[in-house]
């Protein structure tokens, strides 16, 4: 980032231009709802969006031109036009995994400062390559793992830091990703077809378990090695209605490409306390069925995690429910812990806008690209074992 970009970051709000911010779908519920609060305005003022289409981009600007109370400038098709305007500082992208490298890289090229959603591309190679450019150019860059904003996740890494726990042992997580959510299967939604094909980029390990283990890894510690295998139970997918999750008519049904059912096991750096971790994907949340369980085991005592709501186990969308110290619930406290559980994505997303406008350098937390590519060659790692029987791989 250049010097006067980076007094700009300081001093005045950072000019926002958003490519794929459209007037619905997970930007605007999520991301845009997010730049709109007060807060993050302070810092971050959007000017310009960018979409595919001339009606949706013309759509989405009189949308935020109405809600912010001022001019939003509408462009659409080419990335290159929002990310060379003079009036952009910063260029914001939420778009589908096999665009985003090709739509930073010329973000980057125009020396401009970025957000991008995770996975931040279809694979490690693109995540690679992404990093490199920016490396290169020298431009400031933040990732969407929003998770990492979970008040509860970071109140427990506070308590094993403490060393109340004494030497870690083992950790244990068992993970659902529920029927209910229409992802992967064995229901799609109609908006989110392309993802069972696995050469997309959007798998059930770079997104679902991507955000769960960028948590995981920040609250017990690194992996020095792991191994990984499963299976596909749920082989047929079929393309349900949005809304009512019922099938379409006519649509024909898609083949998943990816296992739904895996086990991650491992051994940490450092502690070197045992890893298991189990991932079940496409049961109905019937009454008793554990959304998320996650234990984490010292020689001075224990810590569980609990979640029991449909779609618990996704913490970059609300914190979880539950939290025991030696089978005694934690009562979260706001007064004593400074703020409220998080309830929904948006206030882990104007966390990290916020802990972005700190910068690293005055200890902002929050996900950059070089990081990002780091927590995608874990997730590498771990498809690679897959692919190999089983294979330990170190990292």
């Amino acid at each position: 980032m250049s010097s006067t970009t980076t007094a700009t970051l300081n001093t005045k709000p950072l000019k926002v231009g958003f490519v794929g911010l459209s007037a619905s779908g997970w930007a605007s519920q999520v991301l845009g709802p997010a730049l709109l609060d007060p807060e993050v305005q302070e810092h971050f003022k959007l000017v310009a969006v960018s979409t595919t289409k001339a009606e949706s981009a013309t759509a989405s600007a009189q949308k935020y031109s109405e809600l912010l109370k001022h001019e939003i400038k509408a462009y659409h098709g080419d990335a290159s036009q929002i990310a060379s305007d003079p009036d952009v500082d910063f260029v914001a992208v939420a778009v589908r995994a096999q665009s985003h490298k090709d739509i930073v890289k010329k973000v980057i090229e125009a020396g401009k400062p970025f957000f991008v959603e995770w996975p931040a591309g279809r694979n490690v190679e693109e995540t690679r390559e992404i990093a490199a450019l920016a490396r290169e150019k020298g431009v400031k860059s933040f990732v969407g793992l929003q998770g990492r904003q979970s008040n509860i996740t970071q109140k427990v890494r506070k308590i094993i830091d403490s060393g109340k726990f004494g030497k870690l042992h083992s950790v244990t997580a068992n993970f659902l990703v529920p029927r209910e959510l229409g992802a992967w299967g064995p229901i799609v939604k109609s908006s989110l077809d392309f993802i069972v094909d696995k050469n997309n980029g959007v798998t059930l390990l770079s997104t679902g378990v991507g955000h769960f283990l960028d948590n995981f890894v920040q609250t017990v510690g690194e992996f020095a090695s792991v191994q990984a295998s499963g299976t596909t139970l749920y082989r047929d997918t079929t393309v349900v209605d949005d809304a009512t999750l019922e099938p379409i008519a006519g649509r024909p049904t898609l083949h998943n490409t990816f296992p739904d059912h895996f086990t991650i096991t491992g051994i940490l750096k450092g502690s070197g306390a045992w890893v298991t971790i189990v991932i079940r994907q496409g049961h109905k949340s019937t009454p008793g069925r554990r959304q998320l369980l996650w234990e984490i085991e010292g020689e001075e005592g224990s810590l569980k995690i609990e979640d029991g709501r449909v779609c618990g186990a996704i913490i970059g969308a609300r914190d979880p429910e539950d939290v025991y110290i030696n089978g005694e619930k934690v009562v979260w406290d706001k007064e004593n812990d400074g703020v409220s559980k998080f309830d929904n994505p948006v206030p882990f997303v104007k966390s990290s806008w916020l802990e972005f406008a700190k910068g690293k350098e005055n200890g902002g937390y929050y996900v950059d690209i070089e990081e990002a590519l780091k927590h995608r060659e874990l997730l590498d790692a771990i498809e690679r074992s897959f692919n190999d029987n089983g294979k330990w791989i170190d990292l």
